[in-house]
């Protein structure tokens, strides 16, 4: 039965199920990704919130494509993916979302946040399917830390390896990666660090399709 949400403010039907559609995620694309530390036991509440958002950038001037909303299995990350044209479409996307948000000052759904944009390298197979039963993870990679590109070149070798969207920044000011691996204890063997959340794909969006 479908759980949809009116955002009264700005009037945009939202359907909350979990699901969606199996997505290609494109090499050389440009991606949106904000990362939100959420107050525990707020995740849920957060994801609704991004998903309105979501919903809203599909007539907006950001002109969002396709989306992933992720969530860390602690429930303290929630992470969203959003597929843009290009600087001009972040920018609007950025002022959208500054002046909506939900989060810390609003609902005290958020601990923290960041947003930025990235261009998009993919590594074997370039879809996400929340019906998928493989294990995805993400990883956060500041700026002066270990760079993506020496952790993306031995994954292909990696036992259960199927996927890694390596995003980088274009001003040099960090990367993201999500890992996709057809067990989580794979990706654990396969990295060990501090930033790394498993997560599992809670949503998707392909906001050309209706």
């Amino acid at each position: 039965m479908s759980r949809p949400h009116e955002d009264l403010e700005h009037h945009t039907l939202t359907d909350h199920r979990d699901g969606g559609p199996a997505i290609a995620l494109a090499s050389a694309s440009w991606w949106a990704i904000e990362v939100a530390h959420v107050a525990a036991g707020r995740a849920a509440a957060a994801v609704a919130a991004y998903e309105t958002l979501i919903e809203k950038a599909r007539t907006s001037a950001a002109a969002g494509r396709e989306a992933v909303v992720l969530r860390s299995h602690d429930h303290r990350r929630v992470i969203v993916l959003l597929r843009l044209d290009g600087h001009e479409a972040f920018r609007h996307l950025r002022a959208a979302w500054d002046d909506h948000h939900l989060l810390a000052q609003r609902h005290a759904v958020a601990e923290s946040r960041s947003l930025a944009l990235y261009r998009l390298a993919v590594s074997g197979d370039p879809t996400i399917d929340p019906a998928s039963s493989d294990a995805l993870a993400f990883e956060h990679i500041r700026s002066g830390a270990e760079p993506a590109a020496g952790i993306s070149a031995p994954l292909a070798a990696a036992p259960g390896f199927r996927s890694a969207f390596v995003f980088h920044t274009d001003d040099d000011g960090g990367s993201a990666i999500v890992y996709r691996f057809a067990h989580v204890e794979q990706i654990e063997a396969f990295r060990k660090s501090p930033d790394l959340s498993v997560v599992h794909a809670v949503r998707t969006f392909d906001l050309r399709a209706g």
